[in-house]
């Protein structure tokens, strides 16, 4: 009688679950449907098309300089992987769909690099880049690592390769596993968009609902922890300088966060990905601009994007390698850090409750 009773309760929590997900939260109008094209047609659409493009050539370069072996190729790999991890940083906070279903995000970009399990794959021959277990080692970490971090000269990198085939053989299959998954993410928005651009409902399961709460999440966690506050020691008792992203390479760090807070800037304000150019219709910035009854550097809308200009002015003056500048002045780090989290609690609190959406995420670094 107790075992029936539990599995009633299951099934009844179950129930109840499904159906708050699917209930319809109260709250302003606002046209979600010409966001959400908005949304795919000038942000989802030409940046996933942009990185698959780059992320081929990437792809097919590892597999030239796995056979050539020299200077040249390895070169011209390196310039295609950080032109592929360039274009990476605007498709980062787009893991809804299929990127959310497989992980996507976590199979391309957990830095830093678990350089023993690196090792230990290469030496085993034998890896599943499916097991969780291996998500630091692989992606563009591992690929950073692969193409600078083996040893301390171009030439005894390219000894490395040339000494041991295995080496060659994980770094193709790397970064041919990234293309395939990138494949499958691509490949799925040509269904799963007539579904995202019509799931306008204010519910924890709507398409809008989610988008809203992944590019949240990506600000707090993928970009302002990740990038800034995790290697600058915000989060612990001192700096933690190979947190860095592109730590191997290094110059690049600096690179990336720019393009990545800049890529933040146009998802809210509203600019066609390539152009820059303002699209017509709904954007983010201008449904909270509307909501909110302030006027001026008062209003929402504009305060955001006001304090994400100062933002993106701190990450500027930082060195172009963050290591350097981690180890020379970590308080320009933390500066730094400060003017991104300000704009945390607009996103996190203020725009939240005038779009009515409610955060569908525990983050435990805090407001």
């Amino acid at each position: 009688m107790k075992k029936i009773t539990l599995t009633f309760l299951l099934i009844l929590t179950t129930i109840i679950s499904c159906n708050e997900a699917s209930e319809e939260i109260s709250g302003p109008s606002y046209d979600r449907g010409t966001l959400l094209n908005n949304w795919y047609n000038f942000s989802i659409q030409p940046r996933l098309s942009e990185f698959k493009s780059k992320l081929d050539i990437m792809e097919a370069a590892s597999k030239e300089f796995k056979i050539k072996k020299d200077n040249s190729s390895l070169n011209s790999l390196r310039q295609k992987y950080i032109d592929a991890h360039m274009a990476w940083q605007r498709v980062e906070m787009i893991n809804i769909g299929k990127a959310e279903e497989i992980y996507y995000n976590s199979k391309m970009n957990v830095y830093p690099v678990n350089t023993a399990r690196v090792s230990a794959n290469i030496s085993s021959g034998t890896y599943d880049f499916n097991n969780a277990n291996n998500n630091a080692a692989q992606g563009f970490p591992t690929i950073d690592y692969m193409l600078y971090g083996l040893s301390e000269s171009d030439e005894k990198i390219i000894e490395v390769y040339t000494n041991d085939n295995n080496h060659g053989d994980y770094l193709t299959d790397v970064t041919e596993n990234m293309k395939n998954i990138t494949d499958d993410v691509v490949g799925s928005w040509e269904t799963y968009k007539n579904e995202f651009v019509s799931s306008t409902d204010n519910t924890a399961t709507s398409a809008f609902n989610i988008m809203v709460n992944d590019f949240l999440f990506y600000y707090e966690k993928g970009f302002r922890a990740n990038k800034i506050g995790i290697p600058g020691g915000v989060f612990s008792t001192g700096p933690i300088p190979e947190n860095v992203e592109g730590y191997y390479s290094r110059v690049n760090s600096k690179k990336y966060a720019i393009e990545a807070y800049k890529g933040i800037i146009e998802f809210y304000e509203g600019k066609e990905h390539g152009s820059g150019n303002y699209y017509s219709g709904a954007n983010l910035k201008s449904i909270i601009s509307d909501l909110d009854e302030n006027t001026g550097d008062n209003n929402l809308g504009n305060k955001i994007s006001n304090k994400m200009t100062i933002a993106l002015e701190k990450i500027n003056e930082l060195d172009d390698d963050f290591v350097s500048q981690i180890e020379a002045n970590n308080i320009k780090i933390l500066q730094t850090y400060d003017a991104i989290q300000e704009i945390v609690v607009l996103l996190k609190v203020d725009m939240l409750q005038l779009l009515s959406v409610t955060v569908d995420y525990i983050d435990a670094d805090g407001d």
